[in-house]
């Protein structure tokens, strides 16, 4: 409901007692009744109460029809198929009865009219339903006494004294409603007329194809844009003024308002009428209701107050000048004030002036073309993927068009739009993010226009005057939702674009035929110039992609040109987007498109980054499950092929130890619980701080299997060193101080470099570390993480003989493949990685062994934890550098094929950029693309979380544990990221070998576990 008829409906009518709506029609085709209720207008009436008594009548399609009519008056069986409809229509509804309205009959006899009015009546009558007709003033072809018989009332027309398709003239002057009441009341009862008021004027001459009626808001806002002077007629009571219209004709306008019905309700009051009917609802002065409802006669109008009548309020009407589907607000509302005169001794309005107009909305309507014009425009881009599609098209068939672009679509796709400018497309407003701007504040509608408007600016050179409002694109809007976008787009100068030819292209689900043809219709139709594509929005406009050129090559075909905006106004491109000159301002626009084009290829470098990282990670992901199913395979294919060992061979488990006081003495205890044989401790002190020395002396004197050392500080290296110079042993485990082992673990590791059949020369295995001390929420992300990107990794990557780090906290050496490999090393931070590259580059094997477990103690603390992660990815720097020369290098196979692009890949660059992606994400909420970059986002996710999911699902995990990954996507990446730009930074200004020192706090366990 946006017409003035339901505006009027919707505050008035708590004053009505019944409502007579148009909605049943005598069908020409067929013979029938076609009903054409109005579900809103239905909803608000049923809601209020308010009895309704629906109109039959023979106008279809604004046309009264006598031949259908007369059909169904001469034979019984049609007049009886149409009573019953349309009873049936009425008792379903629950409508109080039916209304006849037939006009232009064209019938010699008045027998056959009777006799429907009488079956209607008596079939309505026996269901307790009213029956009621309307009647022309004057006209002899209604037998209005007998028709009175049967009707339980009769409306008198009084209003169409001179009619549209007549000379210019009063609507229902006085003297002629009282002579027309007097000739009807001559023949029925006073108690069965009901006057209808005619509340409406006339706007002559008539245009063929126009409606000439006017509302009331209508004629005032023409008088008021003419600057004309009202005059009320003292003796008709009557409105009239002249004008010129935009045509150069002089225009009479006659028209009533509520001083014209109040005197006429005055009249009927007193003559003792049936009540009053009021045509047509909408179109009336509001000051109406002020009285309506009132009682009129001498004894009531006593204590009415005549100045309520002096102020005229203004309405939501809208009145239209001109054609054409380009809109220009010339007036806005404001109200009137009206001085009036009234006779004392019969208590009628006899004079009245207008001192000054009230006005609703007045709205200039140009631009109308030629009928063989058209011009084509496309709303809510561009878009990279449509868009260019759309130019393409346009391009082949040299056709222009217009394009209202939102500001932050073009932002995303600076190119596009500088492309559309470049070929000679105009480009208008759509605001920045499609808001209604109805429905917003003016202050956010401002700034949705201006940034637009800058943006466009900024990128073509040139401004622009055309504006189309979202979702309110039509050229003759009537709410204020539709009305409101007009206006203000007058408020900043620019010229609302409306349109008539709308397929809505936008539905979900319609096809390229189904808008070729809704496209076609509004043309053939002749509904306007003006035709509304969309170039972006919804899940897909390849139908409107696809439809396109249809639509050029048959309306050319069919001898229609396609032309742009600037020729149906008359004016050049230039003033629709006149240049920005070159003053401060421009600068300061050239400014502006050096930073959104920065944004744009910034914002469009991630976003294809972050594509490649998500099929980088799927591709990972493939390749490691790969390899991590076959290594499965080859480790139970060599766990049978092991022989029971006979000889067991002197291994020596190196600890070096750097102010561990708190776990040394309880990891080596752990250690004397080892199930190999043959083995013994070497623990190296390398000047601790601490108590460590002292207690680890005091606590193993004189011990048969641990030897104990100490040395001047060197590092970690340097401790390995010097204990594996303190052993004879052909093996060597080095673990860290607080580590905690399996029983087996040794036995696990050994068994891999004592095995006869496999002919392979082992140069070091890998054990498996796991966090022993889940103590708060970093500690089990650091589980997750160890589970995950080391020890799942490490058993693909050991399928290639790829296996990059031996972690300090378990790994197994042969004491050979170490005196190649030239040793631990003082040169990197990573001394286990590099080693073990080292070893890899001597030729030698290097296996994984996930049953030899080490539990390991993990920092709790952040801090610890970020000093700890800096000084291990700082070392892994050190060492991809040291062996940068293995990259992409087919000679040293896994290693350089795989191990080191890994490392580069997807250990520096995608932890570097990962946390952009959350940014990305963030922005992306707020950017008008939440649920594409959802998608992705989710995909990114889902990729990374799943190689934790396979991971843990081979490791044997708890499932449970699982739970921390969300968070730990979230606020974990961060962490990681500050540790690598501080690895980064010590990268820069160069780092000395020092031992990661942390604050231990012994919360890992001892280990109770029977070996298998």
């Amino acid at each position: 409901m946006g017409s003035p008829i339901s505006f009027s409906l919707k505050r008035n009518i708590s004053n009505l007692n019944l409502v007579i709506p148009e909605w049943f029609f005598i069908d020409p085709k067929a013979d029938t009744v076609r009903t054409e209720m109005d579900p809103a207008g239905y909803k608000v009436m049923k809601s209020s109460g308010v009895p309704i008594m629906p109109i039959l009548s023979n106008n279809f399609n604004r046309e009264f029809r006598s031949d259908a009519l007369s059909r169904i008056l001469h034979e019984s069986k049609k007049r009886k198929a149409v009573i019953d409809n349309v009873l049936n229509q009425c008792l379903l509804h629950h409508f109080i009865g039916i209304n006849i309205d037939f006009e232009d009959m064209n019938e010699n006899r008045d027998e056959y009219l009777i006799q429907f009015v009488k079956e209607m009546a008596q079939t309505f009558h026996a269901k307790g339903l009213l029956v009621t007709q309307d009647i022309m003033p004057f006209n002899n072809d209604y037998n209005v006494s007998e028709l009175a018989k049967h009707n339980d009332y009769l409306f008198l027309m009084a209003y169409d004294e001179h009619s549209s398709d007549g000379k210019p003239g009063p609507i229902s002057s006085q003297k002629w409603i009282e002579a027309a009441v007097d000739d009807l009341a001559k023949k029925i009862p006073n108690e069965k007329i009901i006057l209808g008021l005619g509340a409406f004027g006339y706007d002559w001459p008539a245009k063929e194809g126009v409606d000439p009626a006017v509302t009331y808001q209508q004629a005032l806002s023409r008088a008021n844009a003419s600057k004309a002077s009202i005059d009320y007629n003292n003796d008709t009571y009557n409105l009239s003024f002249s004008y010129i219209g935009n045509d150069n004709v002089t225009h009479d306008v006659y028209f009533t308002d509520a001083a014209t019905q109040f005197n006429s309700m005055r009249f009927g009051s007193q003559y003792g009428l049936a009540g009053f009917a009021l045509w047509r609802l909408g179109s009336e002065d509001n000051r109406l209701w002020k009285y309506y409802s009132s009682n009129l006669s001498n004894e009531g109008i006593k204590n009415f107050k005549f100045n309520v009548l002096e102020n005229v309020s203004t309405t939501n009407d809208v009145d239209y000048v001109g054609d054409g589907e380009i809109l220009d607000v010339l007036n806005t509302p404001h109200q009137g004030k009206i001085h009036l005169q009234i006779d004392s001794v019969d208590n009628l309005i006899s004079e009245q002036q207008y001192i000054q107009l009230p006005s609703a909305y007045q709205v200039q309507k140009y631009g109308q073309g030629t009928p063989k014009q058209l011009v084509l425009t496309f709303d809510d881009g561009p878009d990279d993927r449509w868009t260019p599609k759309i130019l393409n098209t346009l391009s082949k068939y040299h056709v222009p068009a217009a394009f209202f672009v939102l500001g932050l679509q073009s932002e995303k796709n600076l190119p596009i739009l500088k492309r559309e400018y470049k070929e000679g497309h105009e480009i208008g407003n759509h605001t920045f993010t499609h808001q209604n701007i109805a429905e917003i504040s003016p202050d956010r509608a401002n700034i949705e226009l201006k940034l637009t408007r800058i943006l466009i600016e900024s990128v073509t050179g040139h401004s622009t005057i055309l504006f189309r409002a979202p979702y309110n694109a039509d050229s003759e809007p009537s709410s204020m939702e539709e009305i409101i976008p007009v206006a203000l787009a007058r408020k900043h100068n620019y010229l609302d674009i409306g349109e008539n030819i709308d397929p809505e292209d936008w539905e979900e689900g319609i096809t390229s035929q189904e808008i070729v043809k809704r496209v076609l219709d509004g043309v053939h139709q002749g509904r306007g110039n003006i035709i509304l594509l969309h170039d972006a929005g919804g899940e897909t406009r390849q139908p409107t992609v696809d439809a396109l050129p249809i639509i050029i090559q048959t309306l050319q075909k069919e001898g229609y040109q396609f032309t742009n905006l600037a020729t149906l106004l008359g004016k050049t491109k230039n003033e629709l987007m006149p240049p920005v000159p070159k003053g401060s301002g421009f600068y300061i626009m050239q400014f502006n498109l050096v930073l959104a084009t920065a944004i744009y290829w910034f914002s469009n470098f991630f976003y294809a980054l972050f594509l490649i990282f998500v099929v980088l990670g799927i591709i990972r992901l493939i390749i490691m499950v790969t390899l991590m199913l076959r290594e499965r395979k080859r480790e139970k294919n060599e766990l049978q092929n092991f022989i029971k060992i006979k000889d067991f061979p002197l291994v020596s488990i190196i600890v070096p130890a750097y102010n561990e006081e708190v776990n040394a003495v309880s990891s080596l205890k752990n250690l004397l619980q080892q199930d190999y044989p043959n083995y013994n401790i070497i623990f190296i002190d390398d000047g601790s701080k601490d108590n460590t020395f002292q207690l680890v002396s005091e606590a193993f004197v004189n011990h048969p299997v641990i030897k104990i050392y100490t040395k001047p500080n060197g590092g970690k290296a340097s401790a390995l060193n010097y204990g594996i110079s303190q052993t004879t042993a052909d093996y060597l485990v080095c673990i860290d101080a607080d580590t905690k082992l399996y029983p087996d673990a040794v036995s696990k590791l050994i068994l891999h470099f004592l095995d006869p059949i496999s002919g392979k020369e082992i140069g070091a295995v890998a054990g498996n570390v796991k966090v022993g001390n889940e103590v708060n929420l970093l500690t089990k992300w650091q589980a997750i993480e160890y589970t995950t990107s080391q020890n799942f990794d490490r058993r693909a990557y050991s399928n290639i003989n790829a296996i990059t780090v031996v972690p300090g906290a378990i790994g197994g050496f042969r004491r050979g493949a170490i005196k190649k490999a030239g040793g631990f090393t003082t040169d990197t931070l990573a001394e286990d990685c590099d080693l073990t590259i080292r070893i890899l580059r001597a030729g030698f094997i290097i296996e994984n062994e996930n049953r030899s477990i080490a539990i390991t103690e993990a920092p709790e603390k952040s801090k610890q934890f970020i000093k700890q992660r800096t000084r291990w990815s700082f070392g892994v720097m050190q060492t991809f550098w040291k062996h940068r020369d293995t990259l992409f290098n087919k000679k040293f196979k896994g290693l350089g094929l795989w191990a080191m692009p890994n490392i580069l890949i997807f250990q520096f660059i995608i932890p570097f950029f990962s946390p952009l992606a959350d940014l990305f994400m963030i922005f992306g909420l707020f950017s008008g693309n939440a649920a594409k970059i959802g998608i992705y986002y989710a995909l990114f996710m889902l990729v990374d979380i799943s190689i934790s999911v396979v991971a843990f699902i081979f490791e044997k995990e708890k499932p449970t544990k699982l739970i921390w990954l969300i968070p730990q996507r979230f606020v974990y990446r961060w962490i990681i990221y500050v540790v690598l730009l501080k690895s980064f930074l010590k990268a820069i200004k160069g780092e000395l070998q020092q031992w990661g020192v942390l604050k231990r706090t012994g919360n890992v366990k001892d280990i109770q576990l029977a070996v298998e």
